[in-house]
């Protein structure tokens, strides 16, 4: 049988009530779950945001922009040296026309 110097070593090696009151229990650790759950992102959570199609759709409008506004720019250079001489130009019609010039 049991002695009791058995008794008083396996009360020292097994965990009483009170010491396992130190350790979680199965709620303690369901809430820690859900506060877990919480870190994490979810698909859903990713939905509202920008995926690598509407980052690429959005370039190419972008692209499609700068093009049309390089041409654009093209087409003023060229007028360039009317858009400069216009000043000298609008002198020589109002000369021309006998027109009193603007006073600004």
């Amino acid at each position: 049988m049991i002695t009791d110097a058995d008794v008083t070593k396996l009360k020292k090696t097994f965990a009483t009530k009170d010491d396992l009151k130190k350790f979680a229990t199965k709620d303690d650790l369901k809430a820690l779950e859900a506060r877990q759950d919480k870190k994490f992102t979810t698909k859903d959570d990713l939905k509202i945001y920008a995926t690598k199609n509407d980052m690429i759709d959005f370039k190419d409008t972008i692209l499609h922009e700068i093009k049309g506004l390089r041409e654009e720019v093209t087409i003023v250079i060229g007028y360039k040296d009317q858009i400069e001489d216009i000043d000298y130009r609008v002198e020589r019609l109002e000369k021309h026309t006998k027109i009193p010039p603007i006073a600004l």
